[in-house]
């Protein structure tokens, strides 16, 4: 397994991480890992609630 450094993570990663932390439920202010300001940080939040939305019952 290839370890990579937070601040390396492509748009493509970053998507996908805030992706799997919105499926397990978890808290955004502890899964965000991004610093606040940066782009990584806005694509992390914006992802992830827009997949917790989606996750939300209709009707």
């Amino acid at each position: 397994m290839h370890v990579k450094s937070l601040s390396t993570l492509a748009h493509a990663e970053v998507v996908e991480l805030a992706t799997h932390a919105a499926e397990r439920g978890d808290d955004i202010a502890h899964a965000n890992p991004f610093p606040s300001g940066c782009w990584r940080h806005t694509v992390f939040r914006d992802v992830f609630f827009a997949r917790t939305a989606d996750l939300q019952p209709v009707g």
